[in-house]
């Protein structure tokens, strides 16, 4: 005989969700019971209801359905306010969806059954009556209807199950995520901020030294979530804290792609031989469970005060003076560290199978046989700190969906140097973030893409002619800045006045699949500080302004012309001297002399880029003279490179000069 059930109170996920949705979709403040979960995996599959209203419901003459079967209560069945039932196919206490608190199945004696009622893994319909009326539906995978859903289906892969987020319902794809159990889910919320002091740095101009100054100034805890950490001196640093009762948790990625972290090993065991904690999450067997795909974070929390995010990994080479171009910030913010630090407990624990103790993973490891004595940071890089708001950001709960509501809401600028540009967003369809850049550009904003071109030259070239080819944003394939860094590793972002320091790549699998980690910061100082570094990689290249400057060199009482274009020095320029008289340069420089006596004309273009400049001058026989009879008669062309000995620029004109 079915009694009489009261289903109690649940505490949410992590930290409560708050709602971003899709403009298009308009949709009601949630109020009492809604399907909640699907979870189409496993031999526990099934779903869940939640109660959004302040009195409890009771469910009895509600159904659910997929139409291939359905669920109708026929037993008083309640449910509070602020709680979730759960209905599954079986019950397991090790299972984390049926093993949980206030679980039916589907054979409960208080439902009534009617068919098979499975959700289906690759796409399925379900649907929420009371008694007649239909309350909520979900769609999702392969399936499309009309009935009670608006738009595209929520997209599932294997592995994962659906989750209501928000605080609306529209019955669209926005109100719903798909993701895995141990997951913290949070959605956008635009009014997310936190006060702070931010101070702003380089790789590689600063060799991590405010990395290591916020470190050094430890007291209590240091956490940190980062995919490889190879810096001796930062291990070294880390052990000495340890030694001294600071307590030390590291989380590594544990399937690091190739051998690059075949040192780190012994450097953690001589961590934990100090004291200290260290995790390894996910592994490289198939088939085993794990959150995500990569743990790629670059973060640490010093005593809950201290945030430090970067875009690099902290190896020898990026804590050195050999390091990729990166950013990074110290920020300081209690509330911020809070919200970090509930990130990082939430992926260290063991609960779900794929995070391991070093001693678990690697029981045998050896400690690290080098000296790991830590002499301090001999780096004299200065930094200035700002007063700023921050907001947090993590993927795969959000940094998708933030990125594209800054974008979107940009109004002067939107610079963007990358390191990679996934394959499924070089199409510039609506999903992809040059998509949001383009429509940005079109609403006047100055937009910059820079991607790094030291991997693959040839077919990032491709990708950024076809950006310049098909939008009115600026890109430029950069392959490293000759003595400063011979590697763009950066994922940063200039938007206005607010600036994405992150290590999340513009690619799929970063936005959604791995646990990456951005800050916003919003403070003009900031945004002009990393604006400054952005401009001085962009250089001078197609996009910047053409000009053309005239100098004279005079020798031998005779007068040179050189005229120099602001363009790129290794492209093609074709140049109008006047009369159809043309001219091609491999150098972004021409060279004249015995010019006729008047004004004259001179015009340039950029073959490749067909961008063009003229130049009004004057030569004058009288004044050439006067200027040769001069003392000062060698004038430098100012920008030009012309401080050689005159020898050598002597030679340059003999070898380059066009009569």
């Amino acid at each position: 005989m079915a009694g009489i059930k009261c289903i109690v109170i649940i505490s949410f996920l992590l930290l409560t969700p708050a709602v971003f949705l899709d403009d298009t979709v308009s949709g009601e403040e949630m109020d009492g019971v809604l399907l909640y979960e699907v979870n189409p995996y496993g031999n526990y599959e099934g779903v869940s209801l939640f109660n959004y209203g302040s009195e409890k419901v009771n469910l009895k003459g509600w159904s659910i359905t997929d139409i291939e079967g359905t669920l109708t209560f026929i037993a008083d069945t309640y449910i509070e306010s602020n709680s979730r039932l759960t209905i599954t196919k079986a019950i397991s206490e090790d299972d984390w969806f049926s093993g949980r608190e206030n679980v039916l199945t589907v054979n409960d004696p208080g439902l009534k059954k009617e068919k098979t009622f499975t959700p289906a893994d690759g796409g399925d319909d379900i649907f929420l009556y009371r008694g007649g009326t239909m309350v909520d539906a979900i769609c999702y995978g392969s399936k499309r209807t009309d009935s009670g859903w608006n738009g595209e289906p929520v997209k599932i892969s294997s592995g994962k199950y659906i989750l209501r987020i928000g605080s609306q319902d529209t019955n669209s794809s926005s109100d719903w995520i798909a993701t895995k159990p141990g997951l913290t889910n949070n959605a956008f919320d635009p009014n997310l901020y936190f006060d702070a002091y931010v101070t702003p740095f380089s790789f590689p101009e600063s060799q991590g030294e405010p990395i290591f100054k916020a470190i050094e100034d430890a007291k209590e805890e240091v956490l940190i979530s980062i995919y490889l950490l190879t810096s001796v001196p930062m291990v070294a640093l880390l052990c000495d804290l340890s030694e001294k009762g600071v307590d030390v948790n590291i989380l590594l990625e544990g399937d690091i792609l190739g051998n690059m972290g075949s040192s780190e090993i012994p450097l953690m065991r001589s961590l934990v031989d100090s004291g200290g904690d260290v995790y390894f999450i996910n592994d490289s067997i198939s088939g085993n469970f794990e959150r995500y795909a990569y743990v790629h974070n670059k973060y640490a929390v010093i005593d809950q005060e201290t945030v430090v995010v970067t875009s690099e990994n902290w190896t020898a080479d990026n804590l050195g003076s050999k390091g990729n171009r990166g950013w990074g910030a110290a920020i300081e913010s209690r509330e911020y560290a809070e919200y970090v630090k509930q990130i990082f407990l939430n992926d260290v624990d063991t609960t779900w199978g794929d995070v391991q103790s070093l001693s678990g993973r690697y029981p045998d490891a050896k400690p690290y046989s080098g000296n790991l004595t830590y002499g301090g940071s001999s780096s004299s890089y200065q930094t200035t700190t700002y007063e700023a708001r921050v907001m947090p950001s993590f993927s795969p709960d959000n940094s998708y969906s933030t990125l594209r509501y800054f974008i979107d809401n940009a109004e002067d600028r939107v610079y963007s140097q990358q390191l990679d540009l996934g394959s499924s967003y070089q199409t510039i369809t609506d999903a992809s973030p040059i998509k949001w850049m383009s429509s940005a550009a079109e609403r006047g904003v100055d937009a910059k893409f820079m991607l790094d071109a030291s991997i693959d030259k040839n077919a990032v070239t491709e990708v950024v002619n076809t950006i310049n080819n098909t939008t009115d944003i600026e890109a430029i394939a950069l392959d490293g800045r000759k003595g400063v860094f011979s590697m763009i590793h950066n994922k940063g972002v200039v938007i206005d006045d607010v600036v994405w320091v992150a290590s999340v790549n513009w690619t799929e699998n970063s936005f959604m699949n791995n646990r990456e980690v951005a800050v916003i910061i919003d403070s003009p100082e900031v945004a002009e500080f990393f604006t400054g570094l952005f401009m001085e990689d962009w250089g001078t290249n197609q996009h910047s302004i053409l000009k053309i400057t005239h100098e004279v060199l005079h020798h031998e009482n005779e007068a040179i012309h050189t005229f120099t274009a602001s363009g790129p020095e290794d492209s093609t320029y074709i140049w109008n001297l006047g009369n159809g008289d043309l001219r091609t340069t491999a150098i972004n420089k021409i060279v004249l002399k015995d010019l006729p006596e008047g004004d004259h004309t001179i015009s340039v273009t950029i073959e490749e880029t067909g961008q063009s400049a003229s130049h009004n001058y004057s030569a004058s026989a009288e004044e050439e003279k006067e200027e040769a009879g001069s003392d000062n008669n060698l004038i430098m062309m100012a920008g030009a490179g012309v401080f050689a000995a005159i020898g050598a620029l002597i030679m340059f004109i003999r070898k380059n000069i066009n009569r």
